[in-house]
């Protein structure tokens, strides 16, 4: 029970709704560097990721490339549904990455296989 005449109590505090990652960004003051660390859509990591591997591995660009931008374009598709999303800025970019590292590795792989069947017909 509150004491009025007591002037060291603090009064009581409104509970506080738990932070959810599926708030509207208007809700945030801003975007921070989790913006960039929390993946918000596994087909933006996955398109990244694989997109990215395609390049390193040249060989293995022939098969992770189309998987890249496949990924990449059917996470384009899906986030068009949930625009004011938190990290949807991010997984936009991941996306992109994703289709544009797709392009290059799958035409790298390629490369790489004309170049090794061409090399064995020498």
């Amino acid at each position: 029970m509150p004491d009025e005449n007591n002037p060291y109590q603090t009064p009581p505090q409104p509970p506080q709704q738990p932070y959810s990652p599926h708030q509207q960004t208007s809700d945030r003051a801003g975007a921070s560097a989790l913006d960039a660390i929390i993946p918000t859509n596994p087909l933006a990591v996955i398109s990244c990721y694989s997109g990215i591997f395609s390049i390193i591995c040249c060989f293995i660009g022939l098969l992770l490339g189309p998987v890249a931008i496949t990924t990449g374009f059917l996470g384009l598709k899906k986030t068009a549904s949930w625009e004011s999303e938190y990290g949807a800025t991010t997984s936009k970019i991941r996306m992109w990455i994703g289709i544009v590292t797709g392009i290059i590795g799958t035409i790298l792989g390629i490369i790489a296989v004309i170049s090794m069947v061409v090399g064995s017909f020498r």
